[in-house]
């Protein structure tokens, strides 16, 4: 028996889908806007693989909570709910998470730059309980796992896949519950704790309810009501999971990107974490912060000075010849603060030449 396409679910379908879509132009922003150091700390590689997952998942949520929407059989339904929308889906957002935790750890504690062996182990060992799962789920017999009905065509989950789903999540949960307290220890200059509990709350609040939802008669057999629930707040907490991450540096790059560059780097300054950005960044970062230059570096080097303050000023360029736009920020700011006497402070004098471009780095 064919069942027609429920505009209904059109309806959610479409909403989610433009709720994505501007989600997508705000990652889009932040890697054209890349060379911005206050985005490029946020670890635009970890941003972009975190907005992989969420698209992942949406589309699995689309198999799961529309059917009339889409065709489906029995290995689909594994395909799209245990790998899309939980394996590398929720699961791994989860997993974005601690690893971005565990580079503020490495970073800010142990004073050592999250790559090689530091990032790839880690890594690798946050993915043994997604791929567990999925490959668990794939194996399961019909009717302890996924399975396809057609009286009215969809893919559901049996009780025995459910509750192991369940206890994966609260297993990955834990761990991230956990790192997040210890992470409260850790002394970073832009309220990133506060970023991550913002998320890890709201991750929390909205699995709870899909969960005890779920096993409520009166909504989790509702049908369209509780997928509704389910698919949009799935959509809504991914956003916060991204955005409460890239809404500061992003919103400041838009609206004062002079004064929020100056007043990054202050806080570097006064907070001592010049040596934990430059660690985090590489080189690029080493070159900004030695030439952030102070008014007491200025004041004592008098008219020839300023002289090869004007001469250095004209010199600031990318290795191609042209100012790139973090370029022409910076030079902005150091150019302000040295004729307006600006109260920043610096070990170092200004030495002109350095380029903010470079190759893309695993970024705290």
């Amino acid at each position: 028996m064919t069942y027609p396409v429920d505009k209904r679910e059109v309806t959610v379908v479409g909403i989610n889908s433009a709720i994505m879509f501007i989600s997508f132009l705000a990652v889009v922003y932040v890697n054209v806007n890349r060379s911005y150091i206050p985005l490029k700390c946020k670890n635009i590689p970890l941003i972009n693989i975190l907005y992989t997952t969420l698209f992942l998942w949406f589309l699995g949520d689309i198999y799961t909570y529309q059917p009339t929407l889409v065709h489906a059989s029995r290995p689909i339904c594994i395909a799209t709910m245990s790998w899309l929308r939980m394996s590398l889906g929720i699961y791994s957002v989860i997993s974005c998470h601690l690893l971005r935790i565990y580079q503020y750890q490495c970073i800010f504690e142990w004073r050592i730059r999250a790559n090689g062996k530091h990032l790839w182990i880690p890594a690798a060992l946050w993915s043994i309980l997604p791929l567990t799962y999925g490959i668990l789920a794939s194996v399961l017999p019909e009717d302890k796992g996924n399975s396809y009905v057609t009286d009215p065509p969809m893919c559901i989950a049996e009780k025995p896949v459910y509750f192991v789903a369940v206890a994966f999540t609260v297993v990955l949960m834990i761990f991230w519950v956990y790192a997040t307290v210890l992470m409260r220890r850790v002394n970073v200059c832009f309220n990133e704790y506060r970023e991550l509990v913002v998320v890890i709350v709201s991750t929390i609040f909205v699995v709870l309810a899909q969960v005890v939802l779920r096993w409520i008669p009166a909504i989790g057999d509702s049908g369209f009501a509780y997928n509704t629930m389910a698919s949009m707040s799935d959509v809504l907490m991914g956003q916060i999971c991204l955005f409460a991450l890239i809404y500061k540096p992003a919103y400041h790059s838009l609206t004062d990107k002079d004064e929020y560059l100056k007043f990054f780097l202050r806080t570097l300054k006064r907070e001592n974490r010049q040596t934990e950005y430059e660690l985090a960044n590489g080189e690029e970062m080493a070159r900004i912060s030695s030439s952030f230059a102070g008014r007491k570096s200025y004041s004592g080097l008098g008219h020839s000075g300023s002289r090869m303050h004007r001469r250095d000023h004209t010199n600031i360029r990318a290795d191609d010849g042209s100012m790139t736009g973090s370029t022409k920020s910076l030079a902005k700011v150091l150019y302000a603060g040295h004729h307006a006497h600006s109260d920043i402070d610096s070990d170092s004098a200004f030495r002109g030449e350095f380029q903010l471009e470079g190759p893309d780095r695993m970024l705290v």
